[in-house]
């Protein structure tokens, strides 16, 4: 006996389910016919090979009337959702087969009409708005989201082991999904930490790699923000850029296509801090606070505090989920506006790289350094 197409929409029976059918059957007898159209299975492949395993004549039942296709589907996945209960991603790698159903039967109904160019083209044309509404009436046969059945083809084409995984119940489909994202993100990241390997001169660096996690910490000029001559703010003994001069880093051309950036910030200059992550292309996500061990001098109130704020280009998760808003540490042993060198143990245990420090005073391993103090590697 052969099997209609229609009957492979869903997955055989796993040894365990299969086993155990095998043994109801022997003890019952096949109480479920098996659903035949034009003398193929439509429904019941694994009682068919129960029963000829068994030795047992089939029981066989013929599909009333003459469907569609459409209606033979339909008709088949009723069957099944009586008898099997199937998770959002399953039904989204059901759907995908019979949108493969469907386009290969509207292929069929267009014929193959190759005598004439024009012909082709508006065939080829077709094939893109032909496939969606394949789609879409997948989804509704199968009772499922339209793009869930997309992200299942990009599963299966590119990770057909997660479409395993999910078939088998040890998955859901938005895990897989982010699991191929994860894997996408940490190619990209492994190609450019080569680019970083093999590259010898900084500016080349810079040029041709990307980076995952980005940190700056700006020379702010604070002239323009009213109180030039502020208690105990010295006058910084490094070059200083304005907000202007910020603005135009080529933050965004730096950065991957997904990327963390942390951005120092003092409580005055809070909003020049988020004027730039717009202007850089990130959004703002939350703000981590730096608690000094003494506080400092001022015109109000005496500050003890700075700030970092985490922006993200793209989607990048964390690599841990357990840190809070909040750090203490001595200040840095480079003297003023000096940063804590365990922020960056922070920032590495939080983000992946490859890793780019801006306006860095000093190099570290595994980072490529860019500043006026620092070898820019």
């Amino acid at each position: 006996m052969q099997f209609h197409n229609v009957a492979n929409i869903f997955p055989m029976m796993s040894d365990d389910e299969f086993n155990e059918l095998k043994r109801d059957i022997q003890a019952n007898g096949q109480l479920v016919p098996i659903w035949v159209l034009d003398d193929k299975i439509v429904d019941g492949r694994n009682r068919y090979q129960a029963c000829i395993e068994l030795g047992i004549e089939p029981l066989y039942q013929n599909v009333p009337g003459h469907p569609d296709m459409a209606a033979l589907l339909t008709f088949v996945i009723s069957l099944n959702e009586k008898r099997r209960h199937l998770t959002s991603g399953q039904k989204a790698f059901v759907a995908l087969e019979v949108e493969r159903i469907l386009a290969e039967e509207a292929k069929k109904r267009q014929g193959a009409r190759t005598d004439l160019d024009t012909t082709l083209r508006k065939d080829f044309h077709n094939v893109t708005s032909q496939e969606k509404r394949s789609r879409e009436k997948a989804a509704q046969i199968i009772g499922t989201n339209e793009h869930y059945v997309t992200d299942a083809k990009k599963i299966e084409r590119e990770a057909p082991e997660l479409k395993e995984a999910v078939m088998a119940g040890t998955m859901t489909l938005p895990q897989a999904k982010h699991q191929l994202k994860e894997r996408e993100r940490e190619a990209r990241r492994e190609e450019n930490r080569k680019i970083i390997q093999s590259v010898p001169e900084p500016a080349r660096i810079i040029e041709q790699a990307k980076f995952a996690t980005i940190v700056i910490d700006p020379p702010w000029d604070w002239s323009d923000e009213g109180d030039q001559d502020q208690l105990g703010r010295a006058r910084p003994d490094y070059a200083t850029m304005t907000i202007d001069e910020l603005e135009r880093l080529q933050v965004s051309k730096l950065a991957d296509t997904d990327c963390h950036l942390y951005l120092w910030i003092t409580n005055r200059s809070l909003p020049k801090g988020f004027r730039l992550l717009d202007a850089w292309g990130f959004r703002y996500i939350t703000a981590l606070t730096w608690v000094k061990p003494h506080f400092g001098m001022g015109n109000y109130f005496r500050g003890q505090t700075e700030h970092v704020l985490f922006g993200v280009k793209g989607s990048q998760p964390l690599k841990r989920k357990d840190v809070g808003t909040v750090f203490m540490a001595d200040r840095g042993p480079d003297g003023h506006s000096s940063k804590p060198p365990s922020f960056l143990d922070l920032v590495e245990s939080c983000s992946p790289g490859p890793y780019l420090e801006m306006f860095s005073r000093s190099n570290r391993d595994g980072w490529v350094t860019w500043g006026e103090n620092a070898n820019e590697r």
